[in-house]
């Protein structure tokens, strides 16, 4: 089958690529910058897939890319940091209704890479793939509520869309280090905050992957949640500590002082730069997130997710490799790859 990714040079796009193509399937990528497509693929040494210039904010582009296709997987979306509120809503809503209705024009299968920042609840439980989408004070959080407002009605029509749900996304090759490795990098460089008893799930990109890809060969429909591996932030710790082979500093904080210290960051972002993946919104989520379940549906896959060690591991010396670590500060890469 021939799929179109939006998203495709970035992190989840990338991989969800590279996992169509090593499944024999035809991959179309829609993308605004052609050489970031190439330079990727071909540092991996990876066969380049098709690629469309265009942008999910130009219909026309969008049209284009769909011609032939079978199934589109939408990966493509603002995040948190570095974009504007207009930005985040022309991306994340204008962007995800552009995409669905030229592909339900075209007749086209839709898997959509949404985020449980859409349904997220404090309380673990009712994070469910039947779970309302939940407004939010934030401009990312809203934009993803509203995009899925719009999915949900089409849902309900039967149109054919499945929606995925990712926690914090984690794994190595990452096209444009995403917003969760660069808080991997930032945890380690500079101490790695430790909020109180609570915890964080974080899902192999590799392994998200394989599902989206699933679902989009298979033509699925539905809503599934993929939070992955959950963690206490002692034990994430631990892990990272063992991945890098050295201590790391590890800082005790009041989920609230991060919390404001997200908005006083967010402030000063108005007047410039800050180089760092605290906001607002990566703190709520960080200071309050429940253990989610993940969907039936992965087993149903026999997807079984990668051990979190394997995974930070995998992660941290694909950040050293890139130069966004130290390598002496990160000894067991070395000790690894001698």
């Amino acid at each position: 089958m021939r799929v179109l990714v939006t998203g495709g040079t970035g992190f989840v796009g990338s991989h969800v690529a590279r996992r169509l193509q090593s499944d024999g399937h035809q991959v179309r990528l829609l993308v605004r910058c052609a050489k970031k497509g190439r330079d990727y693929y071909h540092k991996l040494g990876l066969a380049l897939p098709e690629l469309v210039p265009g942008d999910i904010t130009d219909e026309a582009s969008i049209h284009a890319g769909l011609v032939g296709c079978d199934a589109v997987v939408h990966a493509a979306a603002g995040t948190p940091l570095g974009n504007s509120k207009q930005r985040l809503y022309d991306v994340n809503v204008g962007g995800t209704r552009n995409v669905v209705d030229a592909a339900l024009k075209q007749g086209t299968h839709i898997v959509c890479v949404s985020s449980i920042t859409a349904i997220f609840n404090e309380d673990g439980a009712k994070v469910t793939p039947d779970a309302s989408p939940v407004p939010s004070k934030l401009p990312y959080g809203q934009s993803k509520f509203e995009a899925e407002l719009f999915i949900r009605n089409l849902q309900t029509k039967g149109e054919p869309i499945a929606s995925v749900y990712p926690g914090g996304v984690v794994g190595p090759d990452d096209p444009g280090l995403s917003d969760s490795m660069r808080a991997l990098q930032h945890r380690i460089t500079n101490g790695f905050r430790i909020f109180g008893d609570g915890g964080m799930q974080q899902v192999d990109v590799r392994d998200l992957a394989t599902f989206i890809s699933a679902l989009a060969e298979n033509q699925s429909i539905g809503r599934f949640v993929v939070p992955g591996v959950y963690l206490k932030w002692i034990e994430l710790a631990d892990i990272v500590e063992q991945a890098c082979g050295s201590e790391l500093q590890r800082i005790h904080a009041k989920g609230w002082k991060l919390r404001l210290i997200g908005r006083m960051v967010d402030f000063v972002r108005k007047f410039k730069t800050v180089d760092s993946p605290i906001s607002a919104e990566t703190m709520r989520y960080a200071t309050r997130w429940p253990e989610i379940e993940n969907s039936k549906e992965l087993s149903a896959q026999g997807i079984v997710l990668r051990d979190p060690r394997e995974t930070f591991a995998d992660s941290i010396a694909w950040l050293v490799a890139e130069g966004y670590l130290d390598a002496e500060r990160c000894p067991a890469v070395t000790q690894r790859t001698e």
